[in-house]
């Protein structure tokens, strides 16, 4: 079996997986906005959306941190919406929840054989979990206050494109190893 269609198994034909990559996704695109301050509290309580500044959707306010087109108010929340930032966020959280749920599919599966994996299938995932981290650690550092948040400042910029690289280097390392224990 191909390391695609085994991931595509593992996702596509089971819905706790679906569930389960969804609200990985969905958890860590909303802490990611949270720490960048995309996504905050202060809302009137209603339900309101404006976008009137899409000629400003590609323009940068730092390394991967891009201006809001509009500003969307969901009861206490208020959200700048930037496309670019919130596919930033999802795009990672759906790297981090796949890796997340091919690591314990290929646990399970191993189990399931009679194979050890004597606890490979979470040391594979290790570089998932830093990397998914490695984008919301000095950002929380940062949001503490944290003094250690200064020296983390300068890498920042380069912690996202490197946790993206990490992220997609595991999830291919999993698929691989699942396919070749399915088959």
């Amino acid at each position: 079996m191909t390391p695609l269609r085994a991931l595509w198994q593992s996702l596509c034909h089971w819905p706790l997986g679906q569930g389960l990559v969804a609200a990985v996704t969905l958890g860590y695109g909303g802490l990611y906005l949270w720490l960048t301050g995309d996504l905050g509290g202060g809302g009137g309580g209603g339900l309101q959306a404006t976008f009137p500044a899409w000629e400003r959707v590609w323009e940068a306010r730092g390394p991967f941190h891009f201006e809001p087109v509009g500003l969307i108010e969901a009861g206490p929340l208020v959200w700048t919406f930037s496309p670019v930032n919130t596919l930033v966020a999802w795009g990672l959280g759906l790297l981090l929840g796949t890796n997340l749920i091919l690591a314990w599919r290929l646990r399970r599966v191993s189990r399931a054989c009679g194979w050890q994996a004597s606890g490979s299938t979470f040391l594979s995932s290790l570089p998932a979990l830093l990397a998914g981290g490695a984008c919301c650690a000095p950002l929380v550092l940062i949001w503490l206050g944290l003094p250690l948040a200064g020296a983390l400042a300068s890498i920042t910029p380069w912690l996202i494109p490197l946790a993206t690289l990490l992220l997609l280097a595991s999830l291919a390392y999993l698929a691989m190893a699942l396919a070749s224990s399915i088959s």
